[in-house]
């Protein structure tokens, strides 16, 4: 595919984003079988009518138009976007903002991939670490690998794959790193599980903009004990009485709180790998707080 192209030139100062697009990423994407028109369209510098993603309550800046919009099957797929060959494309600004823009809700793909022409990065919006890095010189070797991820069909059968995502990673993606201070100022906790004697967890659902994503808590004996105190006794009573390794206890009423948390460590799951919380602080919120700070947020995003 680059039988005439000259490596050395990655190394020409002159050689930036348009020579990266133009002599190394048109080729794999025509390759992969993207083309002007037609289901598996490319779609490019394309502008968002909202340059922002609403995490919870929050406004998340879109700093990046990527270069490539890659549709798949009739609809948005691929975000690829080329840098010049001295950027960073792994634990990079370069990876948040492709991943900011890829959940846009505009926009809302799976997969999401950089070029700096020495290397191609492709990632999952589930996952944290890059699926594939592959060097330039190898690209046509380990062309299966590319195709089996960025091709069309590939990306058109992703997309019906749906569960729901992680918090935790997508903040981790948006350069939130652990021990990355936190502040949510209202959740309901319905259910609670003891993972093992000195470690709790507890979930809810969180939106980025229009999806829900589920966000993991964890707290240590202690912490679990003060965020006990924030209930009755009938309902702290029936939650100890459940309470054991590997068990989850549905309250008799949900535990409405304020939290101070950080940013935890990548964690295995059984499925996939997420990022939990670990809750720091806590204070009681009475349920009617809870209802009027959801109101206000929820108003607060619709603007």
């Amino acid at each position: 595919m680059f039988d005439d192209f000259d490596p050395s030139l990655l190394n020409d100062p002159e050689f930036k984003e348009d020579s990266v697009r133009e002599e190394i990423v048109v080729p794999i994407i025509k390759r992969l079988g993207y083309s002007a028109s037609g289901a598996n369209k490319i779609v490019r510098s394309k502008n968002l009518l909202h340059p922002f993603v609403m995490i919870g309550s929050k406004k998340h800046p879109i700093h990046i138009i990527p270069d490539y919009l890659l549709h798949s099957d009739g609809r948005p797929g691929l975000v690829l976007d080329a840098k010049r060959p001295k950027e960073d494309l792994v634990k990079s600004k370069h990876a948040e903002q492709a991943y900011s823009y890829a959940i846009h809700p505009e926009v809302r793909v799976r997969f999401y991939a950089l070029c700096n022409g020495n290397q191609l990065a492709a990632y999952d919006i589930y996952g944290i670490a890059p699926i594939f890095v592959i060097d330039f010189e190898n690209i046509d070797r380990d062309w299966d690998v590319i195709a089996s991820v960025l091709s069309p069909e590939n990306v058109s059968f992703a997309a019906e794959m749906r569960f729901q995502p992680d918090f935790g990673t997508a903040i981790a993606k948006m350069g939130s790193p652990p021990g990355f201070q936190w502040l949510f100022p209202f959740v309901k906790f319905p259910q609670l599980m003891c993972v093992h004697d000195d470690l709790y967890t507890m979930s809810v659902a969180i939106p980025i903009g229009d999806v829900d994503h589920l966000a993991s808590f964890d707290a240590d004996k202690d912490t679990f004990n003060k965020l006990l105190q924030f209930t009755d006794d009938q309902n702290r009573e029936h939650i100890l009485n459940l309470m054991a390794p590997g068990q989850v206890v549905t309250a008799l009423r949900p535990i409405y709180l304020s939290l101070d948390t950080i940013v935890g460590e990548p964690t295995r799951g059984q499925h996939d790998v997420f990022v939990p919380f670990v809750i720091k602080d806590a204070k009681q919120l009475s349920e009617s707080d809870f209802r009027a700070a959801e109101a206000l947020a929820n108003a607060e995003q619709a603007t």
